[in-house]
């Protein structure tokens, strides 16, 4: 996929992310996609120790994700990583 096709993509999902990320925000939302390999995002509620220690849960067979990157974006979390 090109640059340009896959920023544009990222831009349109950001931007449905962050309207039902705001409407809600105790939601959470973990993809596991593959190989370790998670993304996601979480409402304002969240902290940070929560988020790692819901997706160690969930994706990562209890151990803390290993990677772990976390941005903040119009008032909720967007996180990638790895187990």
């Amino acid at each position: 996929m090109k640059t340009a096709t896959r920023s544009a993509s990222l831009a349109c999902a950001l931007a449905l992310i962050a309207g039902a990320a705001a409407a809600n925000p105790n939601k959470l939302d973990i993809d596991n996609d593959g190989g370790g390999r998670f993304s996601g995002h979480a409402g304002s509620n969240w902290t940070e120790d929560q988020l790692r220690q819901q997706i160690g849960a969930q994706i990562c067979g209890g151990a803390l994700p290993r990677q772990f990157d976390l941005r903040i974006l119009s008032g909720y979390w967007l996180f990638s990583g790895t187990c």
